[in-house]
């Protein structure tokens, strides 16, 4: 059972890089949302350290061909993670995390504190992607937003996801959770 659960980390982790560079916000929140079943226990706090473990957990086949930093200081502040890649010619990825707040928030972040501050001159000739991840604690949902640039800093694309609640309304439900609501309340009725 171990060694099934660490193929199936590597084989999400594989995806995770893959939709990262091919800027697809919406397949990176649902790799998150399964990390963080796989992750984070019922129960458990959920703050940015572990929404952290959380990105660990989904990046972690990164580390074959990226050095990746963790709360490094870069620019005017501290980065959470910064993915610099060991072939040069290759992208760039800076992440920001924010709980509770906007994955726009961590976006502006990354701006206002200029983390991507000097990477050409330290010889990167790639694009920079810039993902913006929220986690609502409310829900366990996720929202990213990925924004390319190229190594003189001139913005390329901007692609935006998030997450929405999939609860089923009456109508689209064919009536299950009407006649268990209208079940429920005929029982209370009986109890009483």
């Amino acid at each position: 059972m171990m060694i099934w659960s660490i193929i199936i980390m590597i084989n999400n982790s594989k995806k995770m890089l893959k939709m990262t560079l091919k800027k697809n916000p919406e397949e990176i929140c649902k790799i998150l949302e399964n990390s963080h079943m796989e992750k984070i226990k019922p129960g458990d706090k959920m703050d940015h350290g572990n929404l952290k473990r959380v990105l660990e957990f989904a990046y972690f086949n990164a580390r074959i061909n990226y050095i990746v930093d963790e709360e490094v200081g870069k620019g005017k502040g501290i980065v959470d993670f910064i993915f610099y890649p060991k072939n040069k010619k290759k992208a760039v990825i800076i992440i920001e995390l924010k709980v509770d707040g906007s994955a726009k928030k961590a976006l502006k972040q990354i701006h206002r504190k200029k983390y991507y501050h000097n990477l050409k001159n330290d010889g990167y000739k790639g694009n920079i992607l810039l993902l913006g991840i929220n986690l609502n604690t409310e829900n366990k949902l996720y929202s990213c937003i990925i924004e390319e640039r190229d190594n003189k800093l001139e913005k390329i694309s901007v692609n935006e996801y998030h997450s929405k609640n999939k609860r089923k309304t009456d109508q689209e439900s064919d009536g299950v959770y009407k006649r268990l609501r209208s079940a429920t309340k005929r029982k209370k009725m009986i109890n009483k």
